[in-house]
C-alpha cells in the first residue's frame, strides 16, 4: 500500500534505473558518490525482515542488475551495500531501501548522519 508522503512510494517513473514485479532501483537524491542508488520494494514496508521471500529474491536480483548497470556506466572499483532496519540513530526508516554506493579508487567514502556518522 502506497503512503502519500513516502518518497519511495511516490517516485517519478522517469528516474527508474530498473524495475520488476516487486521492486525498483532509483537514484539516491542525496548521493554519497557518483551512481549512488537505492533498491526499494514496491510495497510500503519498513523492515527487511518483513518482506516476503519473493520480494527478497526480487530485491537481490535488482541489486545485481543495478551493480551491473553502474559497472557499465561508471566503472567503480567496488561497492558499499547497506541498509538500516528499525529505529537507528534516532531516525526510523518508514520504507525499506537498500543503498548501493559505488566506490572509486583514491576517493574516500564519507558516510553521514544516515549511517550514524557525525562530524
Amino acid at each position: 500500500m502506497a503512503e502519500n508522503n513516502c518518497p519511495y512510494c511516490n517516485y517519478d517513473e522517469y528516474n527508474v534505473i530498473a524495475k520488476n514485479d516487486f521492486g525498483v532501483v532509483l537514484p539516491e537524491p542525496n548521493s554519497l558518490s557518483q551512481g549512488h542508488s537505492v533498491i526499494v520494494p514496491l510495497r510500503h514496508v519498513a523492515s527487511f525482515f518483513e518482506i516476503t521471500d519473493k520480494e527478497r529474491k526480487s530485491l537481490m536480483s535488482l541489486l545485481e542488475q543495478a551493480r551491473n548497470e553502474l559497472n557499465l556506466r561508471y566503472q567503480p572499483s567496488g561497492f558499499h551495500v547497506g541498509f538500516n532496519d528499525g529505529e537507528v540513530f534516532k531516525a526510523k526508516s518508514e520504507h525499506l531501501h537498500i543503498h548501493l554506493i559505488p566506490r572509486y579508487e583514491g576517493k574516500v567514502l564519507k558516510l553521514d548522519a544516515r549511517w550514524g556518522i557525525e562530524d
